[in-house]
């Protein structure tokens, strides 16, 4: 997962992450965000949250709803500048990675939105089928599971393995998810020449097939079988 390069060169990282808006880097799949942010209510885990800079936008929308936004991040030097950006607001950071999140799981609840942005390439062929379970796992049945695909050589120590999303749809399937939607060759916002990206929103499969109170039965059968 490169951690130590990223407590490494923290200070250099964030401020590339933050000289980009939540708006330019997400904004293929904004158009989905907006009915979330309408709820009453409302659950998020960001995955590799960096230095903050997407929960800090989550939390600020949905300022004055009931709202948990739980972070993780396992670069600790990283992950403290995201807690002194997201101090004053209701934003809970976590030290905590995938394939199992272990500490999350360990909460016993589900998000409406799970965002796994410049995550996925840093897992391996052979961790990807478990970590995605395990998000399928903590996504409610009427939520968004975010996913960016980066192409492109590492430019750096970094480990960053190939992805494509006909791999992610596959393993997507077994997992019962399905595309909701996904973006084509996006331009690197930092202005790579060698970096596109793609991005991927699933819902679960559960939802248009079962009603709420079976669903529950299910969801809980998958998180007991753990």
């Amino acid at each position: 997962m490169s951690i130590a390069f990223y407590n490494d060169h923290a200070e250099i990282l964030a401020a590339q992450y933050l000289s980009k808006t939540f708006e330019e880097v997400h904004s293929s799949w904004l158009h989905h965000l907006l009915p979330l942010l309408a709820k009453n209510t409302l659950s998020i885990l960001d995955v590799g949250a960096g230095s903050g800079r997407d929960v800090h936008y989550l939390a600020q929308r949905a300022q004055g709803r009931e709202t948990q936004i739980i972070a993780i991040e396992p670069a600790i030097t990283l992950a403290k500048m995201g807690q002194v950006l997201t101090r004053d607001l209701p934003v809970s950071w976590i030290e905590d990675s995938l394939p199992q999140l272990q500490k999350v799981v360990g909460l016993a609840q589900q998000f409406d939105l799970i965002l796994l942005s410049a995550v996925w390439m840093h897992l391996s062929p052979s961790e990807r089928p478990l970590a995605l379970a395990t998000l399928s796992r903590l996504l409610n049945l009427t939520g968004l599971l975010v996913i960016s695909l980066r192409h492109g050589p590492s430019p750096d120590a970094r480990v960053m393995h190939p992805v494509s999303a006909d791999e992610l749809l596959t393993l997507a399937a077994d997992c019962q998810l399905q595309l909701l939607d996904s973006s084509q060759d996006e331009t690197d916002k930092l202005g790579r020449t060698q970096v596109h990206w793609q991005t991927l929103v699933f819902i679960s499969k559960l939802m248009p097939s079962v009603n709420a109170p079976e669903a529950s039965v299910i969801i809980q059968e998958r998180l007991n079988a753990d």
